[in-house]
């Protein structure tokens, strides 16, 4: 398998049964022909994913409504659509026989009597509209009148809808004997509904549905429906890309999967296995050919062209024929190996029945060709024995395979509990954000992941920044966190582990992490085609929430933590500023010997007042000063706040220890002072700053002290 080509498969779905077997026929198809298989989830309306991987995808499979094959189409690379029909020939298309599947069933129930048949389904769907087109062909050709009354849409084909369905049949009186589900899984909501409202099937009412899901064998009562196999839609559109990307000539026309109608008891039937007529003797040789050609037809065809849909079918054939003439056959080992095949290529169990019936009814052939050649009642017996012990030991390991798939079935959904538990821990449960998010990603069966967020998204080359890799085993170096690659590029192939590079049935899964408003990014996983999620896609879908979620929380996390940056940041500048402006607005000024000037300009308010005594004690405390100059020759007018503030500072210094000079106490303001009743006993009073600093030089003078001059405030 090279990893420079690749087939690319776009879907708004890339889990659940349905998907899950035509991923398969798309991988087994691609792998022939060396290409690997990238599958893209895309909700319908979400086309843009096209650029995710765009530089690895030679060609698209398009599972996806018409109207969004336009995008592919124009993009330059091969296009096949799966099942739906583009309004154009520009692309081939494959589609299952929805037209003769669905005239089968009709006509079925016309068979049984009924002229009063519903039909529901959402008609938004090309394979539902095709359905219904032959529902009304089938009405017609039996002579049965349309009634528009008995059609019933439906906003989806899920089971949910199906409860919907017979929910409006109730409402409307129930005017029908008979229902056409457009879907198995629509099919099975009904049979639910119906249960509950005690209608009995197909008692009161006949229930046909159409796809063959594996739940439909087991429903009860079991579901006539008509069979399409998803692998072989899968492998023909995935070979016709192929054949595209070649060169080769490929109609563009429409290529129709074949349907088959299969009868269990839902619509008023009784199969049982059917039991051909004794074959007449013949040789041994003719009778096991005739048996390996039924049992290749029981098992149905393979989806690769060159393969038998059960190899061990030969096996089989030949224990029996040594069973028949006491030699030895295959080895034990052999044929456990050949019907755990049978089991894994044929879920059906009445078909798996078939396989016994007709094994046993081939060895008693056998045994009749061969009595008419001998005389030995003895030996008949013998080998009789040997027969009948050889179709009772297969129809065991028939029995033992099938339980066995069962009971690993029933292991891993068991453990799906504790998968939600743990998987709830690591991406729920870890409030810090920092934890792995893919930790989670082996106890699902799947090799590889990477998760990665969208790095400018809005670009017109979008990129993705790495969060997370996870992988298995020596796998090839995975990208470190934090790197950028292109969305076109992503993932890198050589970050594949080799279960996709060296013809592995893995295959890459792209997964867009989207909420409601917000494109958060993409995850990347590698799983098996036959992983056991495919029983149920709900439990990604609930895994991927979980994890947006969590990506959605560490964001908000990160985001809260930036703002408690920015908002610390601004609290510094405030702080500086504020210290700017509170010096400003209280300069103090150190002269030696222990004087400190403090010139004061402007009005003084209240709080002012109260940051001209904080700084003024602090500075006296802080450079033990003696003498305290305040200037107040800037400050306009005297009130009684002015007067208060002087006063409480110059209290204040004088309990440190510090003269107290006034500078700038004009008459006038001394008279306001006074007036306000503001004694100004024990301060000394200066007109000016010249005067006071000449009268505290001349004292120092006197006393022998150091001449006061300006120093470095620092």
């Amino acid at each position: 398998m090279s990893l420079d080509r690749a087939v690319g498969i776009m879907c708004p779905d890339i889990w659940g049964t349905y998907f899950c077997e035509v991923l398969g026929g798309v991988q087994s198809a691609a792998a022939r022909s060396g290409y690997r298989v990238i599958a893209v989830k895309s909700p319908p309306g979400h086309v843009h994913e096209l650029g995710l991987a765009r530089d690895q995808i030679d060609g698209w499979i398009a599972l996806i409504d018409a109207a969004d094959i336009e995008r592919f189409l124009d993009d330059g690379r091969p296009v096949v659509a799966l099942s739906t029909c583009p309004s154009d020939a520009r692309c081939p298309h494959v589609v299952p026989d929805n037209h003769g599947g669905a005239l089968a069933a009709v006509r079925h129930l016309i068979a049984h009597g009924h002229a009063r048949i519903a039909f529901a389904g959402n008609m938004a769907h090309d394979d539902v509209k095709q359905r219904f087109r032959a529902y009304r062909d089938a009405l017609g050709e039996g002579g049965v009148p349309f009634d528009p009354a008995l059609v019933i849409e439906l906003p989806s084909n899920e089971r949910e809808s199906g409860r919907l369905a017979v929910q409006r049949l109730f409402e409307a009186g129930m005017p029908c004997t008979a229902l056409f589900m457009a879907t198995d899984q629509g099919a099975l909501g009904a049979l639910d509904a119906l249960a509950e409202a005690g209608v009995r099937v197909p008692e009161d009412l006949a229930l046909v549905g159409f796809d063959d899901v594996e739940a439909a064998r087991y429903a009860s009562p079991p579901l006539t429906t008509v069979r399409q196999r998803f692998d072989s839609l899968g492998s023909t559109a995935a070979q016709l890309l192929i054949d595209l990307l070649a060169g080769r000539d490929v109609a563009s026309a429409g290529h129709v999967a074949p349907t088959t109608l299969v009868v269990r008891r839902s619509c008023g039937c009784s199969p049982a296995p059917a039991q051909a007529e004794p074959a007449p003797p013949g040789s041994a040789a003719g009778e096991a050919g005739a048996l390996a050609r039924d049992l290749l037809a029981l098992a149905g065809p393979s989806t690769a062209p060159d393969e038998a849909p059960w190899p061990g079918a030969a096996d089989v054939v030949a224990g029996l024929e040594a069973a028949a003439q006491g030699r030895p056959g295959p080895a034990a080992a052999a044929l456990e190996r050949a019907w755990r095949e049978a089991v894994e290529q044929v879920p059906d169990v009445d078909l798996l029945l078939a396989m016994i019936d007709r094994l046993e009814r081939a060895g008693q052939a056998m045994l009749r060709g061969a009595g008419d050649a001998a005389a030995d009642d003895a030996s008949d017996a013998a080998a009789g024995e040997r027969v009948a012990a050889y179709v009772r030991e297969a129809r065991r390991e028939m029995v033992r395979s099938r339980v066995a798939v069962e009971t690993a079935r029933a292991d891993y959904l068991n453990g799906l509990l504790d998968i939600n538990l743990v998987i709830r821990e690591t991406l729920l449960e870890d409030a810090g954000g920092g934890g792995s998010k893919l930790s989670w990603l082996s106890a699902v069966q799947m090799s590889w992941g990477c998760l990665a967020v969208w790095d400018a998204p809005g670009d017109a080359d979008p990129a993705l920044r790495i969060v997370e890799s996870a992988c298995r085993g020596a796998e090839p170096a995975a990208p470190a966190a934090g790197a950028r690659v292109a969305a076109a590029q992503f993932p890198r192939g050589d970050w594949l582990p080799t279960a996709v590079q060296h013809d592995g049935d893995h295959v890459i899964r792209l997964i867009p992490l989207r909420s409601d408003d917000h494109d958060r990014g993409v995850l990347a996983v590698c799983a098996p085609v036959s992983s056991p999620l495919g029983l149920d896609h709900r439990d990604m879908a609930v895994w991927v929430a979980m994890l947006t979620a969590a990506l959605e929380r560490a964001s908000l996390i990160e985001s809260l933590v930036e703002q408690e940056r920015q908002t610390r940041a601004a609290y510094e500048r405030e702080r500086a500023l504020a210290d700017a402006v509170r010096r400003l607005g209280c300069p103090v000024i150190p002269l030696d010997g222990g004087v400190l000037l403090v010139p004061l300009v402007g009005a003084i308010d209240l709080e002012r007042a109260r940051q001209v005594l904080e700084v003024v004690l602090a500075e006296i405390s802080r450079q033990e000063a003696e003498v305290l100059l305040m200037d107040i020759t800037g400050v306009p007018f005297a009130d009684m706040q002015v007067a208060e503030s002087l006063m409480k500072t110059a209290r204040a210094a004088v309990l440190l220890g510090a003269e107290v000079i006034v500078v700038g106490m004009r008459p006038q303001v001394a008279q306001g002072f006074t007036r306000l009743g503001v004694d100004l006993g024990g301060l000394t009073l200066h007109a000016t700053l010249g005067r006071a600093l000449s009268a505290l030089r001349h004292r120092r003078a006197t006393a022998g002290r150091t001449p006061i001059t300006l120093i470095d405030p620092k």
